[in-house]
């Protein structure tokens, strides 16, 4: 098991052993990281919060606060360039660890110079790190990739920044920022920088149940879109499709509307049936759906047909 690999991580009072849920915009709402939880997963993290918003009291910021008593030690992503937010964003969650966003690849976010822009900018990143950490007294954490462009690794100087102004752990992406989500992870590059530093890796990128490189010499390893066809991966153990579905369905419903829960189903349920029998015809069957009740109409009709042949 690649869990085998991951060491016990101390953040604050909390012991973390285990793969973690990487953060995905999108993705990672309260019903999937409960989800996550539930299925063995060490860690997880929302999806990103803008530290402009939530001192605004931008109302968006709300949902994606929500975390679940199963979130122990809970933590939020934040995103943005400027210390002051930072500080006063930190004070105002509730949360026991922040995680800091310095390596989303999307233009209209490192255009306005957050995510992967701060790359650019390690003294800064450190300033952010240093801001949250005074603002909260919580562990703070980051999560950044190579760097900008191909071949241009500055995230040795980002980590040496941020581990100077306290942060507790780096999760390293192995992906240069203009790949986006294209091309090979480089965990030998990320194993690298891991050696050059004290403070703790986690390795991020192209992790698969039946990856084959070593995560050795890293101090956990967190998966992303791995999870979302193979939610079992955190424990190892194989889960099936309609049970994963029909579960999720119920974390969704606990906590959203009728639109959010369709359209979340719509968009995991590509993920979960890619590669089951009739997945195609039922993903269809769920993206012509209205409400959730017929949603759950498909998924306990195919499961009572695929259980009968």
């Amino acid at each position: 098991m690649i869990s085998a690999a991951c060491k016990t991580l101390r953040l604050g009072a909390y012991e973390i052993k285990g793969l973690w849920l990487a953060p995905m915009a999108g993705y990672t709402d309260i019903a999937f990281r409960t989800l996550a939880r539930e299925y063995g997963a060490a860690f997880t993290v929302t999806e990103m919060v803008s530290v402009r918003g939530l001192v605004r009291g931008n109302r968006a910021t709300e949902r994606l606060l929500l975390t679940s008593p199963l979130e122990v030690p809970s933590c939020v992503q934040l995103f943005g360039n400027s210390p002051d937010e930072f500080y006063r964003a930190a004070k105002m969650l509730d949360c026991d660890v922040i995680d800091i966003n310095m390596g989303c690849p999307m233009p209209k976010i490192y255009k306005n110079g957050d995510g992967s822009a701060l790359l650019d900018s390690p003294e800064l990143a450190g300033d952010l790190v240093r801001a949250a950490i005074d603002g909260s007294g919580k562990p703070v954490t980051v999560k950044t990739r190579l760097g900008r462009r191909m071949g241009e690794t500055t995230a040795d100087a980002l980590i040496e920044q941020v581990e100077k102004a306290g942060a507790s752990a780096v999760t390293l992406h192995g992906r240069y920022a203009e790949q986006r989500y294209t091309g090979q992870s480089d965990v030998a590059v990320c194993r690298e920088i891991s050696r050059r530093h004290s403070i703790p890796i986690i390795y991020n990128g192209d992790v698969a149940a039946d990856a084959k490189d070593s995560f050795d010499g890293f101090a956990a390893v967190a998966v992303g879109r791995a999870a979302l066809s193979d939610i079992g991966i955190f424990s190892g153990v194989c889960a099936n499709a309609y049970d994963v579905a029909l579960r999720h369905m119920r974390l969704l419903e606990r906590h959203f509307d009728d639109r959010y829960v369709v359209a979340q189903a719509r968009k995991f349920f590509v993920h979960y049936f890619k590669n089951t029998r009739g997945g195609r015809a039922l993903r269809s069957a769920v993206n012509a759906a209205a409400s959730p009740a017929e949603i759950y109409d498909i998924l306990l009709r195919e499961r009572n047909s695929t259980d009968a042949e």
